[in-house]
């Protein structure tokens, strides 16, 4: 489903009485989110490039949960973070060195980033780090937009969309 879409799609979540909204990139981030949360029904999963306007109708319908799936360039592209010196704050917080965290604040993007993280062994704590302030990002946008508290939570997929590389918050429903 195209961004475009996404109101007509959170009103059939709505009308559904679901209340989780999982956005993805396109295919196959799609078909790695279904993989992932088989207890959700079809109408939940919206393809989107803008997770705050998603949200936005997330809020205004009343759902409950948004759960986003996708790869690290995605992640900072759609929710506009400054990457260099998110992703060079990110490194230092989670144990690497200042030489590590400029070479990653200077590699010009979210995926190289993640590279550099992975040849350091702290793609983990690094890619859950990511997911948790994107997580925040989107729970502190929802509180802005309506009264119901909203839980966020975050995949973060390979380059390829096909394979979680890190996670913030429970998938369960």
């Amino acid at each position: 489903m195209s961004g475009g879409d996404i109101e007509a799609r959170v009103a059939a979540i709505s009308a559904e009485g679901e209340r989780t909204l999982v956005l993805h990139g396109p295919e196959p981030s799609g078909r790695t989110a279904a993989r992932m949360l088989p207890a959700l029904p079809g109408v939940c999963f919206a393809e989107s490039a803008d997770p705050a306007r998603a949200l936005r109708q997330a809020v205004e319908h009343g759902l409950g949960r948004l759960i986003l799936f996708a790869t690290a360039d995605d992640l900072v592209a759609a929710l506009g973070l400054g990457a260099d010196g998110l992703l060079g704050e990110i490194t230092i917080d989670m144990g690497g060195t200042p030489e590590l965290a400029a070479e990653v604040a200077a590699a010009g993007s979210a995926r190289r980033a993640c590279a550099l993280w992975r040849d350091a062994g702290l793609l983990g704590p690094c890619g859950r780090e990511l997911c948790r302030r994107v997580a925040a990002e989107l729970e502190s946008a929802a509180a802005g937009a309506g009264d119901d508290p909203i839980a966020a939570q975050v995949v973060l997929l390979d380059d390829a969309g096909e394979r979680m590389i890190g996670m913030y918050g429970r998938l369960r429903r």
